[in-house]
């Protein structure tokens, strides 16, 4: 790990290299005693979705696909889709939530230009899909969300490929189709993550703290693909997940704190290359930053701790229940 002095602005804490941290002036040591990389380890497993979920969704994809290709055969004139899985499930950093819900993107892709509004295809969508469950389909923002029971709920964004150029679009409601790459962005992920098994973890391990404090606070906090580029960005190995994950957290709360908040970004790999960030206000972004600070601060706690059962009370602050 390279050299680093990192000043956490508001809490009081320095954290140097060779895993020492002052806290309040006084030094104390990120020490073996909290080791709760097991505990990571265990947790990990938890938030994963279980293989009969996996199977559901499968048989939920293929019953989508069947639905909505028909329907455009049948009753449009418009050129029939093609479907992708994109998102979280296909850079495995998809999590089971607290409700057992997992949120899950399934692209509709149009081999050209359908030449109508997006908002036009949504209604389209959400024909063909209704009656399909009894929790329903809507048309939320940008796709189509189509809900079950349980388990998860399918949201639908539409794309075209341009076959000239071979470049892909995304249909914004009310807005114009622009750029995007979401298969790129899932090629881009596998080339930075190759080999780093726990940083996927770690992104992992975000998605469920930021999931646990929404239920416990309501706040709106920046999406798992911002939390994502941040955690690759700032990643900072170690043989042990939770130090890793304390390290990673610093990392970007630095970050945070170096720059004001409508500087702040996360911005797309692939295009359209556009700041993520961009969809949280300053008040929303300054709650996120709260709520960030008191996690690195928690955690900055349960490394330092003595004794393992201590150090596990401070990460069930973290993440909730689910960890042990």
């Amino acid at each position: 790990m390279p050299a680093f002095l990192l000043r956490l602005i508001g809490l009081g804490i320095l954290v140097l290299a060779g895993n020492e941290l002052f806290k309040s002036n006084k030094k104390f040591k990120i020490t073996s005693k909290s080791n709760c990389d097991e505990s990571f380890r265990r947790f990990n497993q938890s938030i994963t979705i279980h293989s009969d979920k996996v199977a559901k969704l499968r048989r939920a994809h293929n019953t989508i696909r069947k639905r909505i290709s028909e329907y455009f055969y049948n009753y449009t004139n418009y050129p029939i889709p093609d479907f992708y899985i994109q998102g979280s499930y296909k850079t495995k950093t998809i999590i089971e939530n607290t409700d057992s819900l997992c949120d899950v993107d399934l692209g509709v892709f149009f081999p050209c230009n359908p030449g109508v509004h997006v908002e036009t295809l949504q209604k389209h969508i959400k024909k063909a899909l209704d009656g399909h469950t009894s929790k329903g389909v809507e048309i939320i923002t940008n796709c189509v969300r189509l809900n079950y029971v349980k388990d998860f709920h399918v949201d639908l964004p539409i794309y075209y490929t341009d076959s000239f150029w071979g470049k892909t679009y995304f249909g914004r409601r009310g807005h114009r189709w622009e750029r995007s790459e979401p298969k790129e962005f899932v090629n881009w992920f596998k080339e930075v993550t190759y080999r780093k098994p726990q940083l996927v973890r770690i992104i992992r391990y975000l998605k469920a703290w930021a999931n646990n404090t929404k239920i416990k606070t309501g706040k709106k906090l920046p999406s798992g693909l911002a939390l994502t580029i941040w955690a690759i960005k700032f990643y900072e190995g170690s043989k042990r997940d939770d130090v890793a994950f304390f390290k990673t957290c610093t990392g970007i709360l630095k970050y945070l704190d170096d720059y004001y908040k409508s500087s702040w970004s996360a911005e797309m790999p692939v295009e359209p290359y556009d700041n993520i960030l961009d969809r949280l206000n300053n008040f929303q972004k300054s709650l996120f930053y709260d709520e960030f600070k008191i996690m690195v601060s928690i955690s900055a706690d349960a490394v330092s701790s003595l004794k393992k059962y201590d150090a596990i009370r401070f990460w069930k602050q973290v993440f909730g229940y689910r960890f042990k």
